[in-house]
């Protein structure tokens, strides 16, 4: 069934709002502009005959035009994108000569290999934990943070060592085993243990295999998706008779926004340098930087807690869906799309991070993480401590990939007919295994040694292999933009007041949302995005029901989600007063 199956499945999700966003470690010094390594058009990094990985073949190799009769092809090699190039005798720049492996380069030659060891020895920007003192490698040399000085504990998390709070109640380190508690799953994630309740997806919890998980006989399907909206990609996506239109190519404007009287360095320069990297390495799709917006002066150094809070302010200021008395806060005529970039001085983090994404729904690779209602609105956050290619890992963030490193498994609904791949790792079917920096030492600039034998791609942008990363697989490349087409629709969302619907119309609101009402006399029903609850499920209010489902109590019941009532398989009609009939088996 494939990832069709896992687009119509239920997924498990984890009470916890900070896995609405995601991380990037702090690296090490920026390389100078034009050391950045390249960045494959949409092919990943494949096994070359002895076996280690080599980047994927280079769009120069696809794209550059054939030289002039009268230029002399291979004149002189020059570093063009981190790799070294034949420039023919007029100048332009032809195929690849030597991939200088994720070092750089400078004038005619690769940068030499970084020694193997530096100052951090196996420690990497990834981190580890020694009893409550927090470790990693932050520009080739080792940063301690003692958690426990500043009343706080060392936690192993997704994202590395972190220091947080201690939490007698419902702290646990991480490696504790998961266990079912009726059906509820409980796990230690983030360092915390969360309840997950399997029954809301129609699954069980169960303790068979190697760790307690929700599991579900088969895979529940659900209403169609209606992701039949245009992309670019030379198809005609929604069978209209016409290929890429609706401004299906039209490059993705990125508005960035800088605190009052914040101190970045070569800001202009370096936005230049990371767009350049963005569209090589989610070709065809291009983004351009459209505006530059002031943000206030309590962004520049960015406390993680106000995440929501920003996103939704900068996600709707310079936006064209306002609601009713609103306008876009620089006067100029709203945009119909913008990604939101704000450029912070730092994350208010220990140890430090160079940058943080929303989620789209709380998703990655196809999977929810959090069963917390997720705002429409997104942001990437980045920080002076970048590397040129962190815009990139983070709006893959942004666009619903995982790390590559990541455990889907204890997230995902273990049911049949999804292919193991699409719910383990990080979801994706054709990314290398990935056991992440725990597991995996980077004994070279591009070289891994895992404990286990894995051979994950650290020329992947979602990995945590820092210096190396440059290419997306073809299937992230999809994922991506099947979540670029979502953000899309969604965005006249982002204040629901501005977006009424009809519980009546089946197509009431864009993919992933569902009409729920709002008590208004305005505005009585509008659209919100999908929670996790499947219809008939127990419910505490409207964000948690999906598939067009809305909270609705019945007589002498509990909440259920439930579904308007027309043409529906397998409901009856039932008439509760509301301006739609609903579902009655729904609410049984």
């Amino acid at each position: 069934m494939g990832r069709r199956a896992r687009q119509l499945g239920f997924t498990v999700a984890l009470l916890i709002a900070a896995w609405l966003w995601w991380w990037e470690p702090v690296p090490a010094p920026p390389l100078p502009p034009g050391s950045e390594p390249s960045a494959s058009r949409s092919v990943a990094s494949e096994p070359a005959d002895d076996g280690e990985a080599q980047p994927g073949p280079s769009k120069a190799g696809a794209t550059a035009p054939p030289p002039s009769a009268a230029c002399t092809p291979h004149a002189a090699a020059s570093c063009h994108e981190g790799d070294l190039y034949w420039l023919d005798s007029c100048g332009v720049v032809g195929e690849l000569k030597e991939s200088c492996q994720g070092r750089g380069c400078a004038a005619d030659s690769c940068k030499p290999a970084r020694a193997a060891h530096n100052a951090c020895g196996r420690t990497s920007a990834y981190g580890e934990c020694s009893g409550d003192v927090a470790e990693a490698c932050i520009g080739e040399q080792l940063v301690r943070v003692d958690c426990a000085s500043r009343g706080g504990r060392c936690v192993m998390t997704g994202e590395g060592a972190v220091c947080m709070p201690r939490d007698d109640a419902h702290g646990c380190k991480g490696y504790e085993p998961a266990r079912c508690e009726g059906d509820k799953l409980t796990l230690c994630v983030d360092g915390r243990w969360q309840s997950v309740d399997c029954a809301a997806r129609r699954a069980s919890c169960s303790e068979r295999g190697a760790s307690a998980h929700c599991e579900a006989p088969t895979v529940v399907g659900l209403a169609p998706l209606g992701l039949a909206s245009e992309q670019c990609n030379d198809r005609d996506d929604d069978a209209d008779g016409h290929v890429d239109e609706d401004g299906a190519c039209d490059e993705v404007a990125l508005v960035a926004f800088v605190p009052e009287g914040a101190q970045l360095a070569n800001l202009d320069a370096r936005m230049t340098e990371e767009l350049a990297i963005l569209n090589r390495v989610f070709a065809p799709t291009r983004f351009r930087w459209a505006r530059t917006r002031e943000a206030p002066a309590r962004y520049r150094v960015f406390e993680p807690r106000h995440m929501e809070q920003a996103a939704s302010a900068l996600g709707q200021s310079e936006s064209r869906y306002q609601a009713p008395g609103k306008a876009a806060s620089s006067g100029e005529p709203g945009l119909p799309f913008y990604v939101p970039v704000l450029f912070a001085e730092k994350l208010k983090v220990d140890p430090p991070k160079s940058g943080m994404s929303t989620l789209p729904n709380a998703r990655c690779g196809g999977v929810r993480v959090s069963d917390a209602p997720s705002p429409v609105s997104g942001l990437i956050v980045l920080t002076e401590a970048r590397q040129p290619e962190t815009l990139t890992h983070e709006l893959g963030h942004y666009l619903g990939l995982c790390h590559t490193h990541e455990q889907i498994a204890r997230l995902a609904v273990q049911a049949d007919g999804v292919e193991l791949c699409e719910r383990t790792g990080d979801s994706i079917c054709d990314t290398a295994d990935d056991p992440g920096p725990p597991g995996c030492f980077q004994a070279g600039q591009c070289e891994l040694m895992c404990r286990d034998g894995s051979r994950p791609d650290p020329f992947n942008i979602m990995s945590y292999y820092l210096g190396c990363r440059r290419v997306l697989t073809p299937e992230q490349l999809a994922e991506a933009a099947r979540n670029l087409t979502l953000r899309k629709a969604w965005f006249r969302c982002q204040d629901p007041r501005a977006c009424p619907c009809d519980p009546k119309l089946k197509a009431a609101c864009p993919a992933e949302m569902s009409c729920h009402p709002t008590g208004s006399g305005d505005a009585p029903w509008w659209c919100e995005l999908d929670g996790v609850g499947a219809p008939g499920t127990a419910c505490g209010d409207a964000s948690q029901c999906s598939a067009r489902a809305f909270c609705l109590a019945g007589a002498g019941s509990s909440a259920r989600c439930v579904r308007p009532c027309d043409d529906e398989p397998g409901c009856t009609c039932m008439d509760v007063g509301l301006p739609v009939r609903v579902c009655a088996q729904d609410l049984r």
